[in-house]
């Protein structure tokens, strides 16, 4: 192909894998926090887990938070984008002169592109609480009462 298709895939590739290098970053740290939040509720698991609650239970509970956060995280993170994107257009509209084809606007979101974002938010924030919530359900009640 010719030299702008391939600068357009390498840049493409480059991008790509830097994004996918923050995804893992990020899903470390969020393993990482609840990792710590776990820590500081094992007194709370236990007593969960001493007045009934099975290890589903509790995977669920620290499953469902996460994906609660990955709700918020994502939805602000849209919300971020958008506001970032009319910004740039509202920029190119003022200050940057007219010139042929130039666009209304540079960004196109789309309903399912919105979705995905917001999805793949919920997804990777379960995939981080996912080793959490299973240590979590591990706990013996009597050693996480003991703790405290």
């Amino acid at each position: 192909g010719s030299p702008r298709l391939r600068a357009t895939a390498g840049l493409t590739v480059l991008f790509t894998l830097i994004s996918v290098i923050i995804i893992i970053i990020a899903a470390i740290n969020i393993s990482h926090t609840f990792m710590m939040l776990i820590s500081e509720r094992r007194w709370e698991i236990g007593v969960l887990r001493a007045v009934g609650a099975s290890r589903w239970h509790i995977r669920l509970v620290i499953l469902g938070e996460a994906a609660v956060v990955g709700l918020i995280a994502g939805g602000l993170g849209v919300l971020l984008a958008l506001g970032a994107a009319r910004a740039c257009d509202w920029y190119s509209a003022t200050r940057i002169p007219d010139f042929p084809f130039k666009p209304e606007t540079y960004f196109v979101f789309t309903p399912g592109l919105l979705f995905a974002a917001v999805g793949f938010a919920v997804l990777f924030s379960l995939v981080g609480a996912f080793f959490p919530a299973h240590r979590a359900a591990r706990l013996e009640p009597a050693e996480a009462l003991s703790s405290r």
